[in-house]
């Protein structure tokens, strides 16, 4: 059965590498702006027709191109890292069913279609953070999932009115009142938050961290966590003319900001990799509400890569450790690790926006038009000091992992990773380096000359550089004041969305019950039963009591006669 599992990964793999190289060259036919729609008839009843659409155009087929990818790095990774696995086929299952409705979120222009696929991923992904059925798993599995119900009640709302506008394709929308288009403006922004974890929605990301590692590769890094970004993208035009977009610009750089200070003071290795991807979720909130769908676009795709592979190669080291993911634990592996150090250190430098990485083509960009905008100074300076903390955290995280004295995990003997999960990892490490390069010959073709001063352009990358040297200064330390306290904690967001409900819906309940169960229930149950019962007792022993007279009477009387 195993060898069946891991037969069964290998050709899935391969076929996700074909679609991959099938969907990339027709991104690249469709780049001179052709689009492609495909009409199919899925049943004909009577008058009734279901009708599924899909459309091809060079965003969706590169997006799915990138998907198929990472899914195909992420099936190999699998195979290893998951071996001991008794339940293989349940996860490669449910793996697939989380990359179809991947698919038909991407390629479906009506939103009913796409509400399939929006609660596939939401199906999914709850199963998938409970793989290991756990309670941190089921408590994790259960904040992802309730949260994610509000953004679907959202969407079913905006389907309500789209058809109420008598189509629910997106393609129909182009001159809508101003009304109708506010409505639908603010329940797609409420939607996006929610799936892409924006502010006051984001305590699921880390806590969806109890999944599986090539769960948080996948699912977490590059596709159903930038769902609500694709959405907004594809929705871009519906309000390009408004005058509150600088309402998710606001959003973005307060998550940022608050994703980049908590993940400065976490501990937990896995948990500073997804604040980190909250972080540059912000950027793409915030690049959105410059008005540029098409440059989010290119740092969503640019993200995806480094950031799997960046989970990928801290699964590993995780793996070695015994599945320790304290950092305070770590240190010293330089030597026993050589191979997973020089992968994570890409990775970083792109997600850090190093000069020529991945990462710096897009990240770069956005800070440069920044500057150039009429921007608040605050929200800039939010954003600006964001980049800064992306890259404090990741050189603490490489200085904790590699770095120092041998400590209580590293003092044995550790095992570097195997030659599959390698060559998995080894799938993403060229687009991590040089796909940034390519996307910014291929998307970015902007009419608008970006022009700064030598001085302006060379404080980004000063910054990064002076950042990174704060970072080799930051340690795990085990004593927090009620301040850091507050800023690890996100704010006490966790607390305000999971706790805080559900303490004070146990109050409500147990307050309910005491009143139920003392007062009305005993009234109820004891007096006007016991009442009743009395009165119906009592009245049937006078009938039994006179009966029992007038027979006695008449024996008497026969008696006598007799």
């Amino acid at each position: 059965m195993m060898k069946f599992n891991f037969f069964l990964s290998f050709i899935l793999s391969f076929l996700l590498s074909c679609l991959m190289i099938i969907s990339l060259s027709v991104s690249l036919f469709l780049l001179t702006g052709q689009e492609l729609v495909l009409e199919w008839e899925v049943s004909m009843s009577n008058s009734m027709s279901v009708i599924l659409l899909l459309v091809f155009d060079w965003m969706s087929m590169l997006f799915v191109s990138v998907v198929c990818l990472i899914s195909m790095s992420v099936m190999l990774y699998s195979t290893s890292y998951m071996a001991s696995d008794a339940t293989y086929s349940r996860f490669i299952g449910l793996l697939m069913m989380f990359i179809i409705s991947m698919w038909v979120l991407i390629l479906s222009p009506n939103f009913i279609s796409m509400l399939l696929g929006w609660d596939g991923l939401g199906v999914t992904s709850f199963l998938l953070v409970l793989y290991y059925q756990s309670p941190k798993s089921f408590n994790a599995s259960m904040i992802t999932a309730l949260t994610n119900r509000i953004g679907d009640v959202g969407l079913l709302c905006f389907i309500g009115l789209s058809l109420s506008m008598g189509s629910s394709s997106f393609l129909y929308y182009v001159n809508l009142s101003s009304w109708w288009s506010t409505a639908m403006l603010l329940l797609l922004v409420l939607v996006a938050m929610t799936k892409s974890a924006q502010l006051p929605f984001s305590a699921w990301l880390p806590a969806a961290m109890a999944a599986p590692t090539p769960v948080s590769s996948l699912v977490h890094s590059s596709t159903l966590v930038t769902a609500g970004v694709y959405l907004l993208i594809r929705m871009n035009y519906l309000f390009s003319e408004m005058n509150f977009l600088w309402a998710l610009t606001l959003l973005g750089a307060l998550t940022m900001f608050m994703a980049g200070s908590a993940a400065l003071f976490e501990l937990d290795m896995k948990k500073v990799i997804a604040l980190s991807t909250l972080s540059q979720l912000g950027l793409m909130f915030m690049t959105l509400g410059l008005g540029l769908p098409i440059l989010a676009f290119f740092h969503l795709v640019s993200h995806a890569y480094f950031k799997a592979m960046l989970f990928m190669s801290s699964g590993c080291i995780i793996h070695s450790m015994n599945e320790y993911q304290d950092m305070r634990l770590m240190g010293g592996s330089l030597s026993q690790l050589p191979i997973s150090l020089a992968i994570v250190t890409v990775a970083n430098l792109s997600l850090c926006g190093l000069p020529f990485m991945s990462g710096f083509f897009s990240k770069d960009l956005i800070l440069e038009i920044m500057m150039m905008s009429s921007l608040s100074m605050a929200i800039f300076l939010l954003a600006l000091i964001s980049t800064a903390l992306t890259v404090l955290y990741s050189v603490r995280l490489s200085k904790l992992i590699f770095l120092g004295e041998h400590r209580e995990m590293t003092s044995f003997c550790m095992q570097e990773m195997g030659m599959t999960e390698l060559v998995s990892v080894a799938l993403l490490l060229v687009p991590s380096i040089m796909g940034g390069l390519w996307l910014s010959w291929v998307l970015c073709s902007f009419s608008m000359l970006v022009f700064l001063p030598l001085w302006l352009k060379m404080s980004i990358i000063v910054i990064i550089f002076l950042s990174g040297l704060g970072g080799m200064f930051l340690s795990a330390s085990r004593r927090m004041g009620n301040f850091l306290r507050f800023v690890h904690m996100m704010w006490f967001m966790p607390l305000m969305f999971s706790s805080a409900f559900s303490f004070s819906a146990l109050v409500l309940s147990k307050q309910v019950f005491k009143f139920g169960d003392s007062s009305w229930t005993n009234l109820v149950s004891v007096g006007v039963f016991n009442s009743v019962n009395l009165r119906l007792a009592g009245y049937m022993f006078s009938n039994l009591k006179s009966s029992f007279i007038v027979s006695l009477s008449f024996f008497l009387l026969a008696g006598v006669i007799m």
